[in-house]
């Protein structure tokens, strides 16, 4: 069975079966994350088809010497932190609207889904949150996950201790 690496060099080739190996192999991984960073299974949907489209588009750009899942990962979670943005930005413009308007309507209310540790993972922030899914429910150690998220490793290690804190005292545990 080919390395991902080697699977990406044919995909820089145009190999579509390359390509095909590759979104079988960790499709179901990437989805699965994308929907506990989103907290929405469709927009993990729409972000797991931009992550492959841009996998391929970039395939010439991927340096053998990384390692996919790393880059594979990194690419999902700029997507992931691009659709943040573009509806914070949506939802201050409708804030301002509303608030010109003389509106005392609330924003929507967003609807946790899971166990109450789920729950709490998601209203981490952002930074917190995702190193905290790639650590443990990923797998990835704190190199690859700073390669994946283009920060230095104290900043994963802060974000990871910071991220933990808060969990720990949701919990009431000090420690």
């Amino acid at each position: 069975m080919p390395s991902d690496e080697e699977l990406m060099k044919r995909v820089a080739e145009g190999d579509g079966e390359a390509l095909a190996s590759l979104v079988e192999r960790h499709s179901a991984r990437v989805h699965a994350y994308l929907t506990r960073y989103t907290r929405s299974r469709e927009d993990a949907d729409d972000l797991l088809q931009e992550t492959w489209i841009r996998i391929a588009r970039s395939a010439r750009r991927f340096d053998p010497a990384r390692r996919f899942r790393t880059w594979l990962y990194g690419i999902a979670t700029n997507l992931g932190r691009d659709l943040f943005r573009r509806r914070a930005t949506r939802e201050r413009a409708l804030l301002d609207a509303n608030a010109q308007a003389g509106s005392s309507a609330p924003p929507e209310a967003s609807i946790a889904e899971g166990s109450e540790l789920r729950e709490r993972i998601a209203a981490l922030p952002d930074r917190m949150r995702e190193v905290v899914l790639l650590r443990y429910f990923e797998g990835m150690n704190e190199a690859e996950m700073a390669a994946a998220l283009g920060i230095a490793r104290g900043t994963v290690k802060s974000r990871l201790h910071a991220a933990l804190g808060r969990l720990r005292a949701g919990y009431g545990v000090t420690a």
